[in-house]
């Protein structure tokens, strides 16, 4: 076998050929040229000869390079290299698959089948943990000296030990695809790539015995040691079958590692555990003019199975939907709307009077909607809406809106979604979990609770900050807001009702909200043709999309305070007929600001099928203008001739006056407009020079 191994090559080393004479000749006689990596066995005979026959030679890996090779040569460096290669692909795999964090909310059948039957296959494949176990248990130092005395029994210790390390390096990355995986053949790419990686070592030795990578490399890989047959060292059979046993409990140990965390993940995942506790939604502003409504037949407000025809706002029903705990649909999680005041469960129960239906004696509950997911799409519904007089009521997959088709379990599908307006509309659905991981999930107005994973917005001194994500501010010069026609004020900071009825009370610093914005109470101001009747109030409500002014009649009625505080409670702009003649007498803009100020307002008129959804509306700003805004924050406003003006309110500023802007104005133009722009503004600025005009010293 020398010969064979030395003929005709010119030797560099020439620590090869001592090597191998200083061998046994048992070592060598009759050895067969083996392939990479082999551990042989010459069976026969009985099970105990087995054991006594089996021999083994060295892998045939650039691993045994590290030992079989003296330091710095061309075959150790190149070793080296595959190791470094292989453990900074696997360790990059790692770090980049554990940045994603992202354990998939639940997954097909298909999928988890496929991770299970990954882990025998991983565990197959890995033979880097057993080869270099199966070594440092076979091959002990005096024997390692005694057949090859030039090699280090130290070099040969560190690379088992890198090896055991790869193998669990492999085991590890492999765990975490199976944990992040989604689709079954995500699995098996990720897995044979991730073999590959290990198998480079292998690769490499195989390539170099080729002679591909030179002459150096293909001389180390025919060297004696690789040809050796290493034979046992006499051991009692208890220390045979105490070997075997390690080996077998090896693969044991790993697979009851890797079933155990499956097990874990996967039962968490069909229990819902990853999926959002809640979502925030918006769903737009498409309007569906005559929304269908039939009412329950154990409804004790409206006669029960009554259908009526009411005007549906989508963004009515915006907000926090919260994941049922005792509910499941098609394996996923079914999401049920929350109150708009405080993100809670509507209650159950209502109270027995309503000031609004003179006769009636009983309110119904609100019955919240729902989304789920419904034969391949995620869907939004209620029980009392339906598509048209025709359609089933106990149709399980009845939507009023649904998002593109899916086979995912997450409900965050933004996008386009399809809604029911008597026609099949297209609108912009956003949909985000109430999760936050750091303080930029708060939009930096809050701090992420780590325990809860929720949000504490901050309350400073100059603001609020409101919502879900704390993404609404309530400055504090906007705490109170004035309108432009009629100067009339409005606070967050005061309440129309009697007593302590209103869930809108003030309490504790604490400002109630509703849709995540703050809710207005009229203060003063307007004409008394205008004003609330004695004993109602006016309240300022955002509903979703628009703000609308409504008239809480009885507000102020001590016999009416059980229902309002249910009432502001449980205020749904749809169930509450946020928009209903006689009731609602401004409605704004479609506007997301974060309060009226700077929205446009419409006066509510006639009504029918020559109108809109809201009917005739007429600007409510001053001079009937758009554009400019309604309300503006509470602060010094500008300032001209406080103790009246000297001159004809007619008198006209002439054209050479100093403020060419103001030259063509009357004096009375000034007295009624200056409030409009602020103290310190250059339009208050010029304004204020025509005082020596207007009202001279």
């Amino acid at each position: 076998v020398m010969a064979m191994a030395i003929s005709d090559q010119d030797w560099e080393d020439e620590s090869y050929a001592t090597a191998a004479d200083e061998q046994p000749e048992s070592a060598f006689n009759g050895a067969p040229m083996r392939e990479m990596g082999v551990l042989t066995s010459d069976v026969g005979g009985n099970e105990d000869s087995d054991v006594e026959a089996l021999t083994l030679t060295l892998p045939e890996s650039t691993y045994s390079f590290l030992f079989t090779e003296s330091a710095g040569s061309v075959p150790f460096v190149f070793s080296l290299g595959i190791v470094a290669m292989s453990y900074t692909c696997l360790v990059l795999a790692l770090i980049n698959n554990l940045q994603c964090e992202n354990i998939p909310t639940n997954v097909d059948l298909s999928v988890r089948v496929a991770q299970y039957l990954s882990i025998l296959i991983a565990l197959l494949m890995e033979e880097e943990i057993p080869t270099g176990l199966y070594l440092l248990r076979r091959i002990s130092r005096p024997y390692l000296l005694k057949i090859f005395p030039k090699i280090s029994y130290h070099k040969f210790v560190c690379s088992s030990i890198l090896r055991i390390t790869m193998g669990y390096l492999f085991l590890v990355n492999v765990l975490v695809v199976l944990i992040q995986a989604d689709t079954v053949i995500e699995i098996f790419y990720d897995v044979l790539a991730l073999e590959f990686i290990q198998k480079l070592d292998d690769i490499g030795f195989s390539v170099s015995k080729m002679e591909v990578l030179g002459k150096r490399l293909q001389r180390a890989t025919t060297t004696p040691y690789f040809h050796a047959n290493l034979q046992k060292e006499n051991e009692s059979l208890g220390l045979k079958w105490r070997v075997r046993m390690f080996l077998k409990a090896v693969y044991f140990i790993n697979f009851a590692i890797f079933l155990a965390v499956m097990i874990v993940v996967s039962t968490r995942q069909m229990s819902g555990y990853y999926q959002c506790e809640s979502v925030s939604v918006k769903f737009g502003d498409k309007v569906w003019k005559d929304a269908i409504v039939q009412w329950p037949e154990h409804s004790v407000q409206y006669p029960p199975g009554l259908i009526e025809e009411m005007v549906l706002v989508f963004s009515y029903f915006d907000g926090m939907y919260s994941k049922d705990p005792h509910r499941t649909h098609e394996n996923r999680p079914v999401y049920i709307e929350q109150k708009k005041s405080d993100r809670t469960p509507f209650d159950a129960t209502a109270p027995l009077y309503h000031p609004y239906q003179i006769g009636s004696s009983s309110v119904d509950s609100i019955k919240p909607a729902e989304i789920k997911y419904c034969g391949g799409y995620w869907i939004f519904s209620h029980d009392y809406i339906r598509r048209s007089r025709k359609d089933k009521s106990d149709e399980t997959c009845a939507w009023l809106a649904r998002s593109p088709k899916t086979a995912g379990f997450d409900l965050e599908v933004d996008g386009k979604w399809q809604i029911w307006a008597g026609v099949i509309l297209e609108t912009d659905v956003t949909v985000r979990c109430n999760t936050c991981s750091d303080d930029i999930d708060c939009n930096l107005n809050g701090v992420c609770n780590e325990s809860s994973g929720k949000c504490d917005c901050d309350v400073d001194d100059d603001a609020v900050y409101l919502g879900s994500h704390c993404e609404v501010k309530l400055a504090e010069e906007c705490r109170t807001i004035i309108s432009e026609r009629y100067n009339d004020t409005w606070s967050v900071d005061v309440t129309g009702f009697s007593g302590k009825a209103s869930a809108w009370m003030r309490e504790s610093g604490e400002t109630y909200q509703e849709y995540s914005r703050p809710v207005y109470t009229y203060v003063e101001g307007l004409p008394s043709k205008l004003a609330p009747e004695e004993g109602d109030s006016f309240s300022l409500i955002y509903s979703g999309s628009r703000w609308f002014r409504i008239s809480l009649r009885g507000a102020r009625d001590e016999t009416a305070s059980e229902f309002w505080a249910w009432q502001t409670a449980n205020y749904h702009a749809f169930w509450a007929g946020a928009y209903s003649p006689g009731v609602t007498t401004l409605v704004s803009e479609s506007s997301y600001n974060d309060s009226p100020v700077g929205v446009d307002f419409y006066i509510v008129g006639e009504s029918g099928n020559q109108f809109g959804a809201f009917g005739a509306l007429y600007p409510a700003q001053l001079n009937n203008i758009t554009g400019r805004g309604m309300y503006r924050c509470k602060v010094e406003m500008c300032s001209f001739c406080t103790n009246g003006i000297t001159v004809d309110e007619d008198y006209v500023i002439p054209d050479d006056f100093v403020s060419l802007r103001a030259a063509g104005y009357t004096c009375g133009f000034f007295i009624d407009n200056a409030p409009q722009w602020e103290e310190g503004s250059i339009e208050c600025y010029e304004l204020q020079m025509t005082e020596q005009v207007c009202c001279p010293p």
